[in-house]
């Protein structure tokens, strides 16, 4: 572990959106300086708790029945507002607003009831120098009475320019994924990622990168149209997989692939596999991946 740089602590979480001018307003730059070091940032809030029409809302826009329990999507969700302190600190130099979402990790050991109190708390600690650019991890973990009951690791990229043969590695990296084989008979759902379900989950989670809510914002940033959150389709998948796949003690890895613009139509296809449900969500015509990942227990 490295030196400590920031340790914020709070009884309660506090709101993500005193942090907003700092995302939008700081000055920072697109990857790390030459010579500098990322030192661990971290923060902690001893009471979380869930408010019904919250977790109502987020299992509506995301496909999740009402069991009594958190989704095991959720608790990224609750803990945004540390996510946002520790990433929008002047001591973390990359411009949040340029980090890409491109993997997730989350080991969920038991149920967490929705009227549970928690605790939760998130860091990140230095960095990778890829062919990519520079990625950062960051880890969430929720505690019960028992200690730790579910744990997160979400890796952020800081992109580096690339051109020609660097970049056609990059694009047949994206393009990688487990594929059916002949024995497997994978099953298939639709999904439907209507226009409004970036600015409905943007205001659920606290994301409110401009790429998600418009197709004008989406252009300041490059793209042609608003593109889903990584997280609103992680977790969408895994609520079209069923409650058995995400029974505790589990675990699941996602990694984002191309990026799904609003609105459209997405094809879920799932199979077993060595004690794994793999599943890929693809484009409408079952060609390009959006997200692939696995759910297997432990």
């Amino acid at each position: 572990m490295g030196r400590v740089a920031v340790d914020y602590r709070f009884k309660r979480l506090p709101s993500a959106f005193r942090y907003y001018p700092r995302a939008v307003f700081a000055r920072r730059v697109a990857l790390v300086p030459e010579g500098r070091s990322v030192s661990r940032l971290q923060g902690s809030a001893e009471i979380v708790r869930t408010r019904r029409g919250h977790l109502a809302r987020y299992r509506k826009v995301c496909g999740f029945d009402d069991d009594g329990m958190l989704p095991v999507t959720f608790p990224h969700v609750l803990a945004g507002p540390l996510h946002m302190a520790l990433l929008t600190h002047e001591r973390f130099v990359v411009r949040l607003l340029g980090l890409i979402h491109v993997a997730n990790e989350i080991h969920q050991i038991r149920p967490l009831p929705e009227g549970g109190t928690y605790r939760t708390r998130a860091w990140v600690d230095g960095f990778r120098d890829g062919d990519r650019g520079h990625e950062f991890e960051l880890f969430t973990e929720f505690e019960d009475r028992l200690g730790t009951a579910w744990h997160e690791k979400a890796t952020l990229l800081a992109r580096r320019a690339a051109s020609g043969a660097q970049a056609a590695r990059s694009a047949r990296q994206t393009l990688r994924y487990e594929k059916a084989t002949d024995g497997d008979s994978p099953a298939t759902a639709i999904i439907e990622a209507p226009i409004s379900v970036g600015r409905r989950y943007g205001w659920i989670s606290r994301d409110l990168n401009p790429i998600h809510l418009s197709d004008r914002g989406a252009r300041l940033f490059g793209f042609p149209a608003a593109v889903a959150h990584g997280m609103w389709s992680m977790a969408r998948s895994l609520a079209a997989l069923g409650a058995a796949p995400l029974a505790p003690p589990v675990r699941i890895h996602v990694d984002f692939k191309l990026p799904m613009f609003l609105p459209s139509t997405a094809q879920l296809e799932h199979w077993p596999r060595d004690g794994r449900n793999v599943f890929v969500l693809k484009d409408g015509e079952g060609q390009r991946p959006h997200l692939a990942g696995s759910t297997r227990p432990g």
